[in-house]
């Protein structure tokens, strides 16, 4: 039997002192139950989570009393919590009574090894960073925290700045914290360029204990940008980034730095999770990111290369990038490009897959042609479960074809204009070379075919 989670009820609220009293009462009671089934147990509680609540400051005191007293429970709750989630814990709150329930919250880990923190969405800036020092870059982390979240918290680039130097300090056996963290978030932060320099500082004392790393919403320019993608690079060259599953870089800059993250990308064999939505990579770009996926071989299960400016032209690469990840992918978003109907007809012939669930076309300048290319596509998807091609201009008549097709795992299409079709802007040479593409895939999809059917009749 796992030790308690302590956690209150679901409903969004404030929290008085009485609310706190009441809420904890039940946890007195499921710690007690606990340790009478398990009377040999030296920690009651591993997982506390307060989130989703609006604390006030004496809510927040006997809260922080009752996980150090040592009257009832000794060791003390705090001592044996490991993951504590105090994201979104001040909402309403003003400025002086939050970051007094952020300090009050996050001294009352002092005893504790945290190897989990989120701390998201609690308006921060540089007062917060100190309020919650304690869980960040104190006693109740230095030794032991692996995975650290700030999302949506406003981190600016000074706050960001703070936070990097609590990382990356020495302590006492000559290590730092960002040594040990397996994962790091940063989300819809207000960083910029600067913030992205101090992300890099933290990237450069990491180790290839690194499995989950996001820095997105970074509101930074191409300067910044450089600065995420040089400093992953440079992990790669010191062979760190091997454990790496999740990579979340969405909404950055990475036109002027495409290569330093192809040569990031191809140091990831075990990636699993790749979001690169809105980075204004656009067809170079996306072909450096393509090649550099298959290189590494990794088994993509989800891959979003939304809002990258992809034309039909780049759809070739992606479509070679599809086929290499056929046997791994699940989730394929590609929204807000450029693509056309032939950019999506040539993906469409590139699924061949019993594993990808989803796929998501919307806003990519689509009609009649590349409709008819996903209902064809459908056969060769065995698990398919939900289909996104909102935002067209796909007339009514391929509309009705591709509700016949999908039925309920068509996403409702409330934005398209179904009045007209996009192909009628489509030139004759935009055609003529879709017929020649097809012609050069069938060969190759025959060549593959005759090469499996061969391998099939090897006899050892």
């Amino acid at each position: 039997m796992s030790p308690v989670i302590l956690e209150p009820t679901p409903e969004r609220e404030v929290v008085d002192a009485a609310k706190a009293e009441s809420m904890i009462a039940s946890w007195k009671e499921q710690l007690q139950s606990y340790r009478s089934s398990n009377p040999d147990a030296s920690v009651l509680c591993e997982k506390i989570i307060l989130t989703n609540k609006s604390y006030t400051r004496e809510a927040a005191k006997v809260i922080a009393d009752f996980l150090t007293e040592t009257d009832e429970f000794n060791p003390s709750i705090a001592s044996g919590i490991k993951y504590a989630q105090l994201d979104d814990i001040i909402a309403s709150r003003m400025e002086d009574e939050g970051l007094e329930v952020l300090t009050t919250i996050s001294n009352a880990f002092q005893d504790s090894k945290l190897i989990e923190v989120d701390l998201s969405d609690n308006a921060m800036g540089s007062k917060g960073v100190t309020a919650c020092e304690m869980v960040i870059g104190g006693n109740a982390v230095q030794n032991s925290m692996e995975a650290l979240k700030l999302c949506n918290n406003g981190l600016s680039e000074y706050t960001m700045e703070e936070v990097a130097d609590l990382l990356t300090k020495e302590i006492e056996n000559g290590s730092c914290i960002a040594e040990k963290l397996r994962l790091i978030h940063f989300f819809n932060n207000m960083s910029g360029n600067a913030g992205c320099e101090s992300f890099a500082k933290i990237m450069a004392k990491c180790s290839d204990k690194l499995e989950d790393v996001r820095m997105s919403g970074t509101r930074a320019r191409a300067e910044g940008s450089a600065h995420i993608t040089s400093s992953l690079a440079a992990l790669v060259a010191d062979d760190k980034l091997g454990n790496i599953q999740r990579l979340d870089l969405a909404d950055n800059s990475f036109g002027d730095c495409a290569e330093d993250l192809a040569t990031t990308l191809k140091g990831c064999p075990k990636l699993t999770y790749l979001n690169l939505n809105d980075c204004m990579l656009a067809d170079e770009g996306i072909e450096m990111i393509c090649d550099a996926l298959i290189e590494s071989k990794a088994p993509v299960e989800y891959l979003n290369l939304g809002g990258n400016e992809i034309t039909k032209d780049g759809a070739k690469n992606v479509a070679k990038l599809i086929r290499a990840k056929n046997s791994t992918l699940v989730t394929f978003m590609a929204n807000e490009n450029e693509m056309t109907s032939i950019g999506i007809r040539t993906i469409a012939k590139a699924f061949k897959s019993s594993t990808v669930q989803t796929v998501a076309f919307n806003f990519n300048e689509v009609g009649t042609i590349g409709a008819d290319a996903l209902i064809a596509m459908k056969g060769r998807l065995s698990s398919l479960e939900k289909v996104e091609i909102d935002g067209n201009m796909i007339p009514e008549d391929a509309v009705e074809r591709l509700t016949e097709a999908f039925g309920d795992i068509l996403v409702e299409l409330e934005e398209n204009d179904d009045e007209e079709d996009a192909d009628d802007d489509l030139d004759s040479d935009d055609l003529e070379e879709d017929s020649e593409d097809e012609a050069v895939d069938a060969a190759q999809d025959a060549a593959v075919d005759d090469l499996a059917d061969a391998l099939g009749n090897v006899t050892v």
